[in-house]
């Protein structure tokens, strides 16, 4: 099976590792999510080529609480 996928600028817990979710599709279209704690780019590779391309992925952020009092004052 191969796969294609998409570095998305989400991240999520998974059995208590910080993972990003990566979207995509397979050979034949379905579609897959995927939770990757890690990617390693060969000793011989570019990696700081690949930690650019990486790094200009949006990080979506997400308000969990708001004091209203500091918005108001």
């Amino acid at each position: 099976m191969k796969i294609t996928i998409e570095a998305t600028g989400k991240f999520e817990t998974v059995e208590g590792v910080n993972a990003r979710i990566w979207k995509g599709k397979t050979e034949s279209g379905i579609e897959v999510t995927c939770w990757i704690p890690l990617v390693q780019v060969h000793k011989d590779a570019d990696q700081a080529e690949f930690q650019r391309e990486l790094t200009e992925v949006k990080t979506e952020r997400h308000l969990v609480s708001m004091d209203m009092r500091m918005v108001l004052d």
